[in-house]
């Protein structure tokens, strides 16, 4: 019997778990778009640490030019609300007003409108919606409270201490 007609038989091998690796860790990453795609890949595979980390890094990336604390700190916020925004309405969405309000009249300015108005901002509710409340305009008033007005660090804190349930 030849090698080529002689019938070969394979035993049959148990799969291999397949190991998903990462080519490189996120912290690694500073392109937003491939961080976006990245973030649209763990939502697909159910990977939700893979997607906050991501989430986290494209946040960070937005304020990462900004040296004052508190301007880094706002533009890691209106980054992250224009993401879950673009995310809810399925397409790019940026913060239109409030990016008019911050030309006009600036970080500190727009922050105390913010945490002074009588109904939570959509920026709050989408971000403590997300479990992200450590990301709202709010908490940011309170990291830099000697910033702002001590009517402002107070509703910034009321509202904070109000459950999510409760604001709308």
């Amino acid at each position: 019997m030849s090698k080529k007609s002689a019938k070969q038989t394979f035993a049959a091998k148990a799969p291999v778990a397949l190991k998903q690796t990462m080519a490189k860790p996120i912290s690694g990453y500073t392109d937003p778009a491939a961080l976006r795609t990245l973030m649209e890949n763990a939502k697909r595979l159910g990977r939700d640490d893979i997607w906050r980390e991501a989430f986290r890094r494209v946040c960070a990336l937005e304020g990462a030019e900004q040296t004052d604390p508190l301007h880094r700190d706002f533009y890691q916020t209106l980054a992250a609300y224009e993401q879950l925004l673009s995310e809810k309405n399925g397409r790019a969405t940026r913060a239109s007003r409030t990016r008019l309000k911050l030309k006009s009249k600036g970080v500190i300015q727009c922050l105390e409108d913010w945490v002074s108005s009588r109904t939570p901002t959509e920026s709050y509710e989408l971000l403590v919606a997300a479990g992200l409340a450590e990301m709202t305009g709010e908490q940011i008033v309170l990291n830099h409270r000697e910033q702002f007005s001590a009517s402002g660090v107070a509703a910034a804190a009321a509202r904070l201490a109000t459950p999510a349930d409760q604001t709308a």
